[in-house]
């Protein structure tokens, strides 16, 4: 066996040292100061820090209910949508970059914006003030117009295709799966339609398939109601997402419009 080697201990020392313990088993004349150096190491440690022994059941304190909500509860509360039911009538640009910051929470600088005007910003001292306060009180009413919007109602520019006789039919390319529409306003806002696929293929018989030909020179538009159901921040920009409820195709010949078909989607 090993033999562990370590400065030996004399007896009196020995017997010193354990009348010591003895003394604080016994709780002697330092007890008290012990149960202060207790309480102190007790306030400076942190609770994490001392181990202590799991309460029992029946004697473990009951959760405070109003405390917080279960990661459960949380977790099951819906969240609100920031989408409407008011639609917003062939938006330009501008007030696509005011619907961004409506839908994501966000307060536009309305002031800052109304000062970049050309009227505004080579105003005289004596007139900028007024016309930097009409121009944001302007852009305001817009702002305030993009508010319940949950629908757009637009109108997409479209070639037809060369016909395809397997099919019978024309395909859209504005509709082509992938395409997103591109509003370049204060700030680049897309729309992705997600059922592209579905309004992609116009199924039209030969016969007719020509006269629409000959109307329309392959160019049509697209007058499309959209019904917004996300929206998301990219690297590309700001994307808003929705789904093709229903759409119009037309001529695009001026002064000549006609309709060649009315699709609702499901």
């Amino acid at each position: 066996m090993a033999r562990m080697h370590a400065h030996p201990i004399r007896f009196p020392a020995l017997a010193i040292f354990a009348g010591a313990l003895l003394l604080a088993g016994c709780g002697g004349a330092g007890g008290d100061s012990g149960e202060a150096d207790a309480a102190g190491l007790s306030a400076t440690t942190p609770e994490t820090a001392s181990p202590a022994a799991a309460p029992s059941p029946k004697d473990a304190p009951k959760p405070d209910k109003k405390e917080k909500p279960s990661a459960k509860t949380a977790a099951g509360a819906p969240a609100t949508s920031p989408f409407g039911t008011a639609t917003l009538t062939y938006p330009d640009d501008f007030q696509m970059t005011l619907l961004a910051y409506r839908l994501t929470d966000r307060e536009p600088p309305l002031a800052a914006w109304a000062g970049e005007v050309y009227e505004v910003k080579h105003a005289d001292e004596f007139s900028k003030a007024a016309k930097r306060d009409a121009e944001t009180a302007r852009l305001a009413d817009i702002y305030a117009s993009t508010e319940g919007i949950g629908v757009l109602q637009i109108r997409l520019n479209s070639q037809i295709s060369q016909y395809d006789t397997g099919r019978g039919g024309y395909y859209l390319t504005a509709f082509s799966p992938g395409n997103q529409v591109t509003f370049n306003g204060k700030e680049s806002v897309s729309l992705q339609l997600d059922n592209m696929s579905s309004a992609f293929f116009w199924p039209v018989d030969a016969a007719r398939a020509q006269e629409i030909l000959e109307h329309s020179s392959r160019r049509v538009s697209l007058d499309t109601k959209v019904q917004l159901t996300g929206i998301q921040r990219r690297s590309t920009g700001l994307v808003i997402q929705g789904r093709i409820a229903e759409y119009g195709i037309y001529s695009s010949r001026y002064n000549d419009e006609r309709q060649f078909e009315h699709v609702t989607l499901n």
